[in-house]
């Protein structure tokens, strides 16, 4: 009989955290035992606050090492004597204290009394606003967190004599700078009439001499907006599109100078997530001075324990927007990871809800109450499914028809400006010509992506051989979605597609070009195994 192998420390965390599918691997699930070890009981929404992981992956780790006997639950988790010794002999964990300031808890600043009156007024005018819309990941935060946000801008140095812009603001930190009435000028933009008509009158009331403008982030900034200001703060949605495209908006309204500050709001993500954040502010000439975990409560936001973190960036020379023009594309949460559920009201009545539904989120069909019954509690969730996972199954890949066109010569206008934004060719005859010349010679390199009997994409293929090495390779001459398809793993389907397509040809090698100002583009390919190989270098001299 063989001896039963000897699992390692490490082993045992890798394990767990691969049965769980924890993007944050072993080191995740060990922070989840240190922090069980320093409160010795602890429930789950405060284990995940305190290890920056998400509730529901918080209590699938929980739940497996409470099978291993590891935890068990008494008020909360807590170690039993096998987890006990597990932390001290294994992981080698001694001390229980937490090293965080008591008075800020490691926020950096604090409400001393001197801020006491401000906070109790910010109360009174957080009760006057209007109801958080969920589709456009509004989560309201606490008065507190203005609060602190406000006095973390002013000990920073951004808020005296400063001209400040909040992109988007239904936590009112706006109110809460304006109540230090030390700013040189605020102005706030937001896409929601009643957030900025409710500002603006708290604004007139206590004479806080704030500028609400209603605008949709994804047009450009009004011009009287454009390089005037000296400080930018936003707490966008958690997405990397609505990440980019607010600090893109954020640059433009920057006065174009080295070590301006940009206050972000951000809810902590795995870390292949972050990398991408990371990527994202520094193509746009940004990097990160500070990161406070956990500096924002929210009064909503239970997937990630009510909390974000908040990051003060600072600009360099290179900075520049990555998002100019207008944006087409998906921005919000619910449109990114488009999600559709069934409920059940106790009447009988099935409600589907989603973001292309009559009622979009569990909150607003609480609000407005079962169109049968009007009742407006006791909702049962029957049936959630990612519409996303269905999408690319259902796609169809044919050739290309006549009757296409219409559709692709609108997708190679698109490709032509987001790849050449500088010098765009859009003469249709141009691009026409090309595409009946492929159509002669190779009409099978041409994929034309359908769904539901509607032309969603669009694949145009080539062959080349390397002038360096010889080598034969595939060139991805055009790869699009639209935009309304985008996030579904459509542009997946697309790829691996054009891999099959090559490989059928005895081609390994796939290459393609990204225009350095496409940064959706780049972060897709990436994400899919692409790695840069050459870049183009240009420089503008001035001529005598």
């Amino acid at each position: 009989m063989r001896p039963e192998k000897k699992i390692t420390p490490a082993g045992f965390l890798e394990s767990v955290s691969e049965r769980v599918k924890l993007k944050e691997g072993r080191e995740g699930v060990r922070r989840i035992f240190q922090e069980v070890y320093r409160s010795r009981k602890i429930g789950t929404k405060e284990l995940a606050y305190l290890t920056k992981l998400p509730i529901p992956v918080t209590a699938a780790v929980r739940r497996e090492l409470e099978k291993e006997g590891m935890l068990a639950r008494k008020g909360g988790a807590v170690l039993t004597e096998k987890g006990e010794a597990f932390v001290k002999e294994q992981l080698g964990l001694a001390y229980t204290q937490r090293q965080t300031c008591p008075a800020c808890q490691g926020k950096g600043v604090g409400i001393t009394d001197l801020f006491k009156p401000m906070l109790e007024k910010l109360r009174e005018y957080m009760a006057r606003r209007p109801r958080a819309v969920t589709w456009l990941d509004q989560t309201h935060g606490t008065a507190e967190t203005a609060l602190l946000r406000a006095l973390f801008m002013l000990d920073r140095g951004s808020v005296e004599g400063r001209r400040i812009i909040f992109l988007g603001d239904d936590d009112f930190t706006s109110i809460a700078v304006g109540l230090l009435k030390v700013a040189k000028e605020i102005t706030v933009v937001d896409i929601d009439p009643r957030l900025t008509r409710t500002i603006d009158e708290i604004s007139k009331q206590d004479c806080l001499g704030i500028d609400c403008v209603e605008h949709d982030l994804k047009e450009m900034l009004p011009k009287h907006l454009v390089s005037r200001f000296d400080v930018v703060f936003t707490d966008p949605p958690y997405t990397l599109p609505g990440l980019a495209l607010f600090v893109s908006r954020g640059l433009s309204a920057l006065r174009r100078r080295k070590g301006a500050s940009v206050y972000l709001a951000y809810a902590h993500q795995a870390p292949k997530e972050m990398l991408k954040v990371q990527k994202t502010l520094i193509k746009m000439g940004l990097y990160i001075v500070e990161y406070i975990p956990r500096f924002n409560n929210y009064e909503g936001a239970e997937m990630f324990a009510n909390t974000s973190s908040i990051m003060r960036l600072e600009t360099t020379d290179e900075v520049r927007p990555v998002i100019t023009g207008s944006f087409v594309d998906k921005l919000y949460t619910g449109e990114i990871n488009e999600t559709w559920r069934i409920y059940r009201c106790s009447c009988g009545r099935q409600i589907k809800v989603g973001s292309a539904e009559k009622i979009r989120t569990v909150e607003e069909l609480k609000r407005i109450g079962c169109p049968k019954c009007s009742k407006k509690r006791g909702f049962k969730l029957l049936k959630k499914r990612k519409l996303k996972d269905r999408s690319p199954q259902r796609l169809r890949l044919r050739g290309f028809k006549k009757d296409d066109y219409a559709s692709i010569l609108e997708f190679e206008m698109e490709i032509a400006v987001k790849s050449f934004p500088e010098a765009p060719i859009l003469s249709e005859d141009y691009h026409k010509q090309k595409l009946e010349r492929t159509v002669m010679k190779a009409p099978d390199s041409l994929k034309v992506a359908v769904l539901n009997d509607e032309v969603v994409g669009w694949l145009w293929l080539r062959t080349e051989r390397d002038r360096s090495t010889n080598e034969r390779f595939g060139y991805i001459k055009s790869i699009i979605v639209k935009p309304q398809y985008r996030h579904q793993g459509l542009g997946r389907r697309l790829l691996e597609a054009a891999e099959e397509y090559f490989l059928n040809l005895g081609i390994a090698r796939v290459d393609l070009i990204v225009s350095e100002t496409n940064y959706g583009a780049i972060l897709f390919f990436e994400d899919a195994g692409f790695q840069r190989k050459h870049s183009t270098m240009r420089k503008r001299v001035n001529v005598r």
